[in-house]
This record gives structure tokens, C-alpha cells and sequence, in this order.
């Protein structure tokens, strides 16, 4: 999980590219989200396919990886926001141009179904990404899209303050932090699009599944060998999944083998509260000091 170049701070008057790489959206969702764009200055591209169906998918693969490849490859675009997650981002993986983004990082936001690119893009092109909300998600609320604005621009720090009873497991350990939605990790295990989480913190989160299909993909996570060589696991929102107390237990039962810190409810993920945090990037956990904070910049230094 070695990061490369930084990312370059998005700046008002940059080229901001909306695609759907996954499911369709709401037109007047998607509008409010461009409006608030376009209000902060930024320059909204929307890819060519961005509207269309198919099934419950937003157009076709052929579709949905065209413009996706476009924005990711233009070099006069500088931020690449997912409109919305459901499901279809996977299946683009194997088509995506990987060893062309090597050398070329940019800003790329989004969250659910939209963990599948944020780990092929760290695994195969060294990407620092921006776990966030989608489009749609900003839509709703302005101070929203604000918040994330400034976490884009470099105005904003990566740094949150542990509750005693978030601490599942007390410890201190840096590394980068890497993850997303669970149901979709689990599904890149033994994959090339799964980074090496040697040493990682692994940031975890999940909507609507039952325990036992969380416990499920944890006890994959063990069998993959992935628990035993991560170095702390951040729980962020299980939104209508079982009560936080019943996931949390199941958790601390699967992990109790390591010694690595254990911090649960986090506001990264599906619920009212989705902060940005950026995956790569070199964070430490420390809960006696009960701080979860980044140490290196995710964005290029200014020359």
C-alpha cells in the first residue's frame, strides 16, 4: 500500500467530473448536487453516459467504464465525484486502464458500491482516494457538500476525537488507513484489486445486512488471513444492520486472537453523518490520547 504522488488540492474554477459507475440516480438529486458545484465554483463535466439505464444499472458496462476511463484520464480534470453507489462498480475493474494513472493521481470521492474503485485505484495505480459521499449524498444538505469541499481543498484537517466507549480495544499503531463497505471488500479477497493490508487500518462499514451475514464476511476477512496482519480496525456506521452493541460483540469475538486496537462508531459510511477520509493516507490511532489522526498530507506540496 505504498502511496505515490500527492493529490492535487481542488481549487475553485477545477474541473469537477460526475460520473455514475455504478447504479441510477434521481435526476433532481443529481441536479441539486451540480448546483451546489457550480455555486462554489467549480466547473461540473457530466460524463456522456451518465444519464442513461439499464436495468438496475446506470447504462451499460460499456457505458459506465467509458466515462469513468475518460475522467480518470483527462488531464483537465481535476476531481472525480461518484454520483451514486447500488451496485456495478466491480464490474469495471478488469476494463479500467490502471497503468496509465500511475503517474497521474486526482481527486476521486465516493463511497458503497464505489469501494470496489477505491481499492483497485490503490492496489494498481497507488492512488490516495477520498472515502465520502456520493453526489446524491451531498445533495441533500448543503453544509454537506461544504464540508466536503473543504476536506477537498486542503481547509479542512482529517482528525477526530475518540468517545471512551468507542474504544473496543485500547492500543496505538500507525499505518495507512484502507477499506470501505464490507460486503464489497470481502468480494475483491484474492483479487489483484485487493491492496496489501499489511499493517493497515482497516476501515469498515455497511447498510442493511443482517449479523449474520457480517459475521459471515469477518470470519472471511480471518480465513483470507487479513485480520491476523492488520494493525487496527475502525468501525464506522452499520446502518440498518443489527444493534451496534450485537455487531460490535461479534467482532471483538473474531479478533480476539491479535492484540491491534479495536474503535467503533465512526462517522465514515451509509447515515446521517458520512465524513471524508482519505484511503492511503498514514493515520495514527491513539486511544489513550483518543485521536484518530492523519500524519502526511494526502495533497501535493505547493511549489
Amino acid at each position: 500500500m505504498n502511496r505515490k504522488a500527492g493529490v492535487p488540492r481542488l481549487d475553485p474554477g477545477s474541473a469537477v467530473a460526475l460520473v455514475a459507475p455504478a447504479g441510477p440516480f434521481e435526476q433532481e438529486r443529481y441536479e441539486r448536487g451540480a448546483f451546489l458545484l457550480r455555486s462554489a465554483g467549480y466547473a461540473v463535466v457530466a460524463g456522456r453516459n451518465a444519464f442513461k439505464h439499464h436495468g438496475y444499472l446506470a447504462g451499460t458496462d460499456q457505458d459506465r467504464l467509458y466515462d469513468l476511463s475518460q475522467a480518470l484520464l483527462d488531464p483537465a480534470i481535476e476531481a472525480v465525484i461518484c454520483i451514486r453507489g447500488g451496485y456495478g462498480s466491480g464490474r469495471l475493474l478488469a476494463g479500467l486502464p490502471f497503468q496509465r494513472l500511475t503517474g497521474a493521481p486526482k481527486i476521486f470521492l465516493g463511497h458503497s458500491d464505489i469501494t470496489f474503485l477505491h481499492l483497485g485505484l490503490a492496489s494498481l495505480a497507488g492512488w490516495t482516494t477520498f472515502h465520502g459521499p456520493n453526489l446524491v449524498g451531498m445533495s441533500s444538505f448543503a453544509h454537506r457538500a461544504q464540508s466536503v469541499l473543504d476536506c477537498l481543498s486542503g481547509r479542512a484537517c482529517f482528525h477526530w476525537t475518540l468517545e471512551p466507549q468507542q474504544i473496543l480495544r485500547p492500543g496505538r499503531v500507525q499505518g495507512p488507513v484502507f477499506g470501505g463497505n464490507l460486503s464489497c471488500l470481502t468480494r475483491l479477497l484474492g483479487t489483484p484489486y485487493m491492496p496489501d493490508p499489511a499493517g493497515a487500518l482497516l476501515l469498515i462499514e455497511d447498510c442493511s445486512e443482517a449479523l449474520y451475514r457480517l459475521d459471515r464476511m469477518m470470519n472471511h476477512l480471518k480465513l483470507a488471513s487479513v485480520l491476523p496482519s492488520l494493525g487496527a480496525i475502525l468501525l464506522g456506521n452499520f446502518d440498518r444492520c443489527a444493534r451496534e452493541d450485537e455487531i460490535c460483540q461479534m467482532i471483538m469475538e473474531h479478533v480476539s486472537d491479535y492484540d491491534f486496537p479495536v474503535v467503533c462508531g465512526l462517522p465514515f459510511g451509509h447515515g446521517e453523518r458520512n465524513d471524508v477520509i482519505p484511503l492511503g493516507a498514514p493515520f495514527l490511532l491513539d486511544t489513550n490520547e483518543r485521536v484518530l489522526a492523519i500524519l502526511e498530507t494526502p495533497f501535493a506540496r505547493e511549489l
